[in-house]
């Protein structure tokens, strides 16, 4: 059940999702959380590519030098 709620809230898709569960119940079967993490899973031709940059961690240690002390 728990799978199920996250299901719905994680994907945006409640109400397909009640519409599925409805005709499981109606069908009186359990629903396959397997199948429904495939059916309701983004496109993964959809999704965008992202490039993270990685900054460096002498980056870091030069802000905390810089200001060693001052909190205002």
């Amino acid at each position: 059940m728990v799978d199920l709620l996250a299901l719905a809230h994680d994907r945006g898709c409640e109400a397909e999702l009640a519409s599925v569960l409805a005709g499981d119940l109606a069908a009186n079967q359990l629903p396959d959380i397997v199948a429904m993490r495939e059916r309701f899973a983004p496109d993964p031709a959809a999704l965008p590519e992202v490039t993270v940059h990685l900054t460096p961690l002498s980056s870091y240690e030069e802000l905390l030098s810089d200001d060693e002390g001052d909190l205002s």
